[in-house]
């Protein structure tokens, strides 16, 4: 018992047997699938969170600059309107200090003023000037901030936003 005996007829049936009893084996078909699959959904779970993270910041540069924005609606001054976005963007990211280039990782402000006449929009003039028929000029704050983003799969790009506010 248990010898293969080979029969003329039969020839190598007995191992062709064998090998398709191989083939249709399906043990640890699943562990290869999972072998082949895991680094795609595993570089699609950093890309996703590299893109949340990265508008995750970009709303928090927006929310710094309304903060700023709701102060300049009072007409505080500048250094009142940088103090506010200094504290806000303290509680949220890293600051540039000034008077140094700061890494990438730092977010710059920048608060000024920008005066036109209703006429002309687009040309600035001196706060001081009397616009045509002796309306005064329009005065606006211009919030800017900026951050490069350096994150874990996508390229290094620069998030910048700037908010306009008219003081009346």
């Amino acid at each position: 018992m248990g010898h293969l005996v080979r029969h003329p007829k039969l020839g190598a049936r007995p191992m062709v047997r064998a090998g398709t009893a191989a083939l249709r084996d399906d043990r640890g078909v699943s562990a290869v699938e999972f072998a082949l699959i895991a680094p795609m959904l595993v570089l699609s779970l950093l890309a996703m969170t590299d893109l949340g993270l990265a508008i995750s910041e970009r709303m928090t540069i927006g929310h710094i600059l309304r903060a700023g924005a709701q102060g300049a609606t009072h007409d505080i001054g500048v250094s009142a309107i940088d103090r506010i976005l200094r504290t806000t963007a303290a509680q949220n990211m890293t600051l540039a200090t000034a008077g140094t280039q700061g890494d990438d990782a730092t977010l710059a402000l920048d608060v000024g003023t920008l005066c036109n006449c209703a006429e002309e929009p687009d040309v600035a003039v001196a706060c001081s000037t009397t616009c045509d028929g002796g309306t005064p000029t329009q005065i606006f704050y211009v919030l800017s901030a900026q951050k490069t983003y350096a994150g874990l799969l996508l390229p290094r790009f620069s998030q910048s936003k700037s908010i306009q506010v008219q003081v009346r």
